[in-house]
């Protein structure tokens, strides 16, 4: 049985992993601003710049990688820590677990999804639809998805994606829904089923225009690539409406400096 003691320390090591989940979000958020900033620098052919941010992701993704290592220490040390008549030495102990860890996960930062995508991001600027040098055809597929939603908006709700409150997504068809809107949506459909055999034809179906998807309550997750996307999808969408603000006050200046015709002198 668990002593107030005991749940103290259990409720400080996980404290301490709400801390890490908190700056490995950060670390996601300064990745994606990294690669739309090298998408920038590469059209204007800013080779050595886009080489350093490069330099700053592959480190970007160690650390992260350490602070994943770490948080997975954390949460195996709130399930198992049980006192001793020795003093713990919590330093060693969380170290131990992560070498552990790491000996059964080497890692390689070059091979991470986030360097990937950075390259694959650099590499569209000036060779959409284009293969990278050793990348093979179902790579692009892939990783192409790393950058589109396949919906903007929940098609239940209505909402647009950056305005959920809890976003979740179908590991079948991938479409994004509000959670309690979806939620409602199966569980109603499988109100009306109850009593039923079932069969693919009677199982609940996505509500997105088109999609012959099917709709199950345990499969519909909110992991950490839909938040990044999500995240993603915004930054570009606020660049873009920049771009656009920037684009029509050029043109007012222009107008400003063009004579009206008939203003000449009478």
């Amino acid at each position: 049985m668990a002593t107030p003691a005991t749940d103290r320390v259990r409720s400080t090591i996980r404290t301490l992993g709400v801390k890490n989940d908190e700056l490995l979000s950060d670390c996601d958020n300064t990745f994606l601003t990294a690669k739309l900033v090298a998408e920038d620098l590469e059209h204007h052919h800013d080779d050595a710049s886009v080489q350093d941010l490069l330099d700053a992701t592959l480190d970007l993704v160690q650390c992260s990688h350490t602070l994943r290592s770490y948080r997975d220490a954390l949460d195996s040390l709130a399930a198992s820590y049980q006192p001793s008549s020795q003093t713990t030495d919590f330093k060693k102990l969380l170290k131990d677990h992560v070498k552990d860890l790491d000996d059964q996960s080497p890692f390689d930062p070059d091979k991470h999804d986030f360097v990937k995508q950075f390259k694959e991001a650099v590499w569209k600027v000036h060779h959409a639809g284009e293969p990278m040098p050793g990348q093979e055809e179902e790579e692009i597929v892939v990783m192409a998805g790393s950058q589109a939603l396949p919906n903007k908006s929940c098609p239940l709700s209505g909402k647009p994606v950056d305005q959920l409150d809890n976003p979740v997504r179908s590991q079948r068809c991938r479409h994004i829904y509000e959670r309690d809107a979806v939620l409602a949506y199966v569980r109603k459909h499988e109100a009306t089923m109850q009593g039923r055999r079932r069969t693919n034809s009677n199982a609940c179906k996505c509500a997105a225009a088109g999609c012959p998807g099917i709709l199950v309550e345990d499969q519909l997750v909110c992991d950490r690539s839909l938040k990044i996307e999500i995240r993603e999808y915004m930054l570009r969408q606020q660049s873009s409406n920049v771009d656009t603000v920037a684009d029509f006050t050029l043109l007012e200046e222009e107008d400003d400096d063009t004579p009206l015709k008939g203003s000449g002198s009478r």
